[in-house]
């Protein structure tokens, strides 16, 4: 797989990753209301926070491949790998944050809240 790839791999797998346990989560619903029972919630959610946690790290590592530099206003495929290394690492960081959110919403309310 070339870096380019990776890199967009790791920049698109907190999104998916979010809308993948946010519907796992909705699935898992009405289970938990009749179980009244909600640790399935939660360990979706922190499967999916260690999948982008994983994506975090492989965008940093690329970044700190290509040079631990911002792109300037040069062009090229440098350029090019360090948008897209940032770019994973500031929105996994991201959507981190709103999976945790919604973990810790997960914990406070009940299960048919």
């Amino acid at each position: 797989m070339s870096r380019r790839a990776i890199l967009w791999v790791a920049m698109l797998t907190g999104p998916a990753i979010w809308f993948l346990s946010m519907n796992t989560n909705f699935v898992l619903a009405p289970w938990d209301c009749v179980l009244g029972w909600k640790p399935a919630n939660v360990v979706v959610s922190i499967i999916a926070l260690l999948l982008v946690a994983g994506a975090i790290l492989v965008g940093w590592s690329e970044w700190r491949a290509v040079g631990r530099e911002y792109p300037g206003e040069t062009g090229g495929s440098v350029a090019t790998a360090r948008v897209l290394a940032s770019g994973a690492v500031l929105l996994n960081g991201l959507f981190m944050l709103v999976i945790f959110a919604q973990m810790v919403s997960e914990i406070l309310m009940g299960a048919c809240s």
